[in-house]
Formats: C-alpha cells, structure tokens, sequence
C-alpha cells in the first residue's frame, strides 16, 4: 500500500508538472501573439516620407522666410480661410460677409475647432493673433491696412480696415496664423519662441520631433482636427542628397526637389506618377539705380533687346522654365495682361537704342562708354545659376557691355542686393502669383502702401514712377474686378515701357510620387498664403487617399 501511494503520488506531481509547462508554453505562446500583432500593427502605421530641406523649428517666427519654411508652419497653424484646388475655401471661419462699404469683414467661426493642448479655438484667439502681429511684424503679411478688432462674442469676430483691401478675404484673412492666445500673450520675443508650447496650434498636424543639425521633421496626425481626422499617421521630411535616386529605392514616398529633367525621365517610364505646373518663382537682373547709366530707360531696354531668353530657358535651364515676359506677371495668372509692349531678341535693335543715346565705343575697343565711362560691371549671381550669368554675359557683350562674373552662395547674395553692395545681379524669389499685389515690390515710396519696394534693393537708390504708385494705390481699393484688371493691366505697361528690373524666365516645379502609397495630390490654384506654389498643400491630408495594398 505504501509503495502504491509513493507511486501515485508520484505520478500525480509528474502530470502536475506536465500541466504547468504546457500552460507555460501556452502563455509564452500567447505572449509572442501579442507582440506580433502589436508589431503588425506597429508596421501598418501610415507613415509617408517626403524629402524637405532643414528650414528651422516650425513655429510663425522661428521658421526660415522662404515658401517652403511656411508650409511647415500651416500644418500646425490653421487660419481664417484657405485654398484648395479651385481656390479660396472656408477654414476657421465657417462663412463671413462685408459691409456695403467693404470695410467691415464679419466671421463666424467654427465651433469644433480646438487647439491641440486641448483648448477651443475662439474669437479671442483670432483678435489677439491679430493685434500681435501687428506689434510684432510677420514677413507674409502686412496688417497696415487693419484699424481694429473686435470681438462680438466667442465665436464672431469684426475685422474693420482703414480703407478697401481688395485681396483681404485671400492674403490676409488666409495668411494670419490663428495662435492661442494663452500661449503667446506672454510672448515678448517671438523669433526666440521655440519650445514645444511654441508649435500648438490647431491644424491637421502637429509636431513630434525636429532635428535641428540634420533637418528632419516629423509630424503626426491631430485626430481631433475639426475638419476630420488625417488619412496619415505621420509626415516625415528629410533632407537627401538625390531625390530621384531616394524615391526610386523607396526610401522616399515624394519627391519635391527632382530636378525637372529628371522628373520628365521618371514620367515617360511610368512607374511614379508625376505632377508638373508654374512655380511662381521669377529670376531677374536686379539693376542699382546708384549706376548712373542704369537710370537710362533706353539703356535698359537695349539690354532686353539684347538678351535671348527662349535659348537662356533652353539651354541655362534645360527647358525647366518659360520666358520672361516685360510686364512682369506670371503668364498664367489671371491677371495677365499680353498687350504688353514686347522685346524679342534683336541685338540689332539694341545697338540702335545705345547708339541714339550716345552710348558709344568712342576708342573701338569694343566696350561701349557712358559718360567717358566704360561699361564694365560686376554680375553677382548664386553657385547654382552661373550658366545664366554666362549666357548674359555673352548676350551683353555682344553689344559693347562687359561683365564680370562674381558668384555666391545664396544668403550673401541676398544679403549683397539687401545691402545695396552690388552693381548688377541675378537672383530669383517665389510668391509670384496669386493677387497682383505682387507687384508692390515696384512701389517707390516705403510705406505709401504698408510694402517695403524690393524692385531693386533696399539698400541702394530704387526705381522711382509716381504714376505706377497712383495706380498701384487705387487698383487696391477697387473690388469690380473688370475695373481692376485694367488696373492692373496699366501697371504692367508701365514695368514694359520702362523695365526697373529685366524679367528672365519663371521657373517650372513638378512633384513625383508614389501613387501606390499616397494619392490625391494637387496643385494649389494661385498657391497658398502669398502665392506659395506647392503640393504640400495640408488639405491633401485630409482629402487625399491611402493606398493599402
């Protein structure tokens, strides 16, 4: 008896034994389950890469004044209203009216709109947004035309002006970042705000992380985002050193920055879809009226005369480009006006407009002379438009002007034509479409119109057209918009007649993507914000498609 209880029990510890590992194993078995399915789902996260530059933190004043730095911001700061691809669309303004005499804005703003710590998005936070900028000057937009700002209740606000602003309801209510006031009334310093309270805002996304010695960003949904909730999980920028090369090993799932040729290369092979339109962006010589000669309106046009932009499009840019046009204004903007006096290349044209003002080669040397002086001029240009200069070098010399080709990188250019320490120079600039107000960089006189005259340089003489500032004024307080485009059309035979600065070419951009990962991109109909051309418009993230495969 004693012999069959020891063996019993014995057993019985045995299957105990037994029992317990398999519900060890189970239990681990379970355990590994989880971790794989919470890898699985880890990895079906949405995540899309796109390549980006290093534009500093993304916060109103902290980020770089180019176009690309205020994309960063518009992701994270909504504002009034917006575009989409047809044009102005409602944003924390769910509907507005103006008053008869078009100087009292009315909006009703939305009510489910929040910042993302949490906090409502309300009338209080549009007047303060408003009145700080106006204490504390924003580069893309100016609230000189604003008198006051007046809350009605949480979510009314009444914007008067001192007078009729014909692009308000686009380049002012779609420009002003709605910040909270909250956060910022404390702020005394804004272009050193960069903390994390310093990106809340209330738009489709948010900050997660940026690396400021490599440049990369990475952004993730705001799924409480009034408008609905991002077909994205998170938005990753990086800076690459070939876009073309990093979309096609997958890498990225965009390319912004492809070359044009490029991109027409990836097109006709078929594997990533491309998207191609105006880039809004202008290069042009840039003249410093302190030259005595430059002031020569016969001398300027000689030297359009003179320049062959179909080839300098062709050749310097790889047909990346459309020739410039002597009013200035983009050729597909509205606001176009093509009955514009024309100067087609004809060096021959040229030599006859310098020989009737006496510029002359008196001692054949072949340099032309104004004044007993020679005209020998520096050309500064940027590291990556040297062919340009080249070309125009070539142009110019071969009516009897001689130059000297100088280049920079781009910050000490535009420092130089800033600090009005150049003679000639070739740069470029984007916000080139949208609303004729571009055209406030030819007004001569600082303040007359809440624009600082950029035509030339801030730091030298400018160009100077009483009658181009008169109309410039009054084509910004007329809301028929047939009255105003012969305004506008106005300006630019002026800017053709008289050339303050020679428009050489404007610049194509194209947008290769993925289209099994991320689709619904579209080009923003005049741009966003003052004519900022982009694909980036933060609408797609909300409207565009998430391909699962």
């Amino acid at each position: 008896m004693k012999r069959f209880l020891s063996l019993f029990l014995v057993i019985v510890l045995s299957m105990s034994v037994l029992v317990g590992c398999q519900q060890n194993k189970e239990d681990v078995d379970v355990n590994n389950e989880g971790e794989e399915v919470a890898n699985e789902v880890k990895d079906e996260e949405r995540i899309l890469r796109l390549d980006g530059d290093n534009l500093g933190y993304p916060s109103v004043y902290t980020v770089s004044p180019k176009g690309r730095g205020y994309l960063l911001t518009s992701f994270i700061f909504d504002t009034l209203t917006w575009k989409d691809e047809n044009g102005i669309v409602p944003m924390l303004a769910k509907e507005w009216k103006v008053s008869e005499d078009n100087k009292v804005w009315t909006f009703t703003l939305v009510e489910n709109a929040k910042f993302t710590d949490g906090e409502p998005v309300t009338a209080e936070d549009v007047k303060f947004s408003f009145d700080y900028i106006q204490d504390h000057p924003y580069q893309w937009v100016s609230l000189n035309m604003v008198d006051k700002v007046e809350v009605i209740d949480d979510y009314t606000v009444e914007i008067t002006l001192k007078d009729v602003y014909a692009p308000f309801i686009t380049d002012v209510a779609g420009n002003v970042p709605i910040m909270p006031k909250h956060i910022w009334e404390d702020v005394e310093e804004p272009e050193k705000f960069d903390t994390e309270e310093a990106v809340i805002g209330s738009g489709p996304l948010m900050l997660e992380k940026y690396e400021e010695d490599t440049g990369v960003y990475v952004f993730i949904a705001n799924k409480d985002y009034f408008l609905g909730e991002p077909v994205i999980d998170k938005l990753i920028l990086s800076p690459n050193s070939n876009s073309k090369e990093a979309l096609e090993k997958g890498e990225i799932d965009g390319a912004q920055q492809i070359k044009y040729g490029e991109a027409m290369q990836i097109k006709e092979e078929g594997k990533f879809n491309v998207i191609e339109g105006p880039g809004f962006w202008v290069a042009r010589l840039y003249l410093n009226y302190d030259e005595p000669v430059f002031n020569v309106k016969e001398f300027r046009q000689a030297m359009y005369y003179a320049i062959n932009r179909e080839e300098l499009v062709e050749k310097a840019t790889k047909n990346s480009g459309v020739p410039g046009n002597s009013g200035h204004i983009h050729p597909d903007s509205e606001w176009y006006y093509e009955g514009v006096k024309e100067y087609d290349y004809d060096p021959d044209k040229a030599k006859e407009l310098l020989d009737e003002c006496n510029i002359t080669d008196s001692d054949g040397d072949g340099i032309r002379e104004f004044e007993g002086k020679p005209l020998k001029f520096e050309l500064l240009t940027s590291e990556d438009r040297v062919n340009d200069a080249e070309m125009i070098k070539a142009y110019l010399e071969a009516i009897g002007i001689e130059l000297e080709i100088k280049s920079l990188d781009s910050k000490s250019l535009d420092a130089l034509i800033k600090e009005g320490k150049f003679t000639l120079a070739i740069n470029g600039h984007g916000s080139f479409g949208g609303d004729p107000v571009l055209l406030a960089r030819f007004v001569s006189q600082e303040g007359l119109t809440g624009f600082t005259p950029e035509i030339t340089t801030q730091g030298g003489k400018n160009w100077v057209n009483a009658e181009f500032d008169r109309i410039f004024v009054e084509q910004l307080t007329e809301t028929d918009r047939d009255k105003r485009y012969e305004l506008v059309s106005q300006l630019q035979e002026i800017i053709a007649e008289e050339l303050p600065t020679l428009t050489l070419y404007y610049r194509k951009i194209t947008f290769a993507y993925n289209q099994d990962k991320f689709d619904g991109w579209f080009f923003t109909k005049d741009g966003v914000a003052l004519a900022v051309p982009t694909i980036q418009n933060k609408l797609v993230f909300i409207k565009g498609t998430w391909v699962d495969k």
